[in-house]
């Protein structure tokens, strides 16, 4: 039961971990690479 917890805790440490470097990466929103161009069927219906 002791084991358990403790890989219960380990689990919910590690996902908290990921949650926050993914928060906190310092990249923010990403555009696509400028070599790639804009193909307007794959848009999003409300894509501006």
């Amino acid at each position: 039961m002791t084991f358990l917890m403790i890989l219960l805790v380990i689990a919910a440490a590690m996902a908290v971990a990921t949650i926050r470097s993914i928060a906190h990466d310092g990249r923010g929103p990403q555009r696509p690479p400028t070599s790639h161009w804009d193909d307007t069927r794959f848009r999003a219906p409300l894509a501006g």
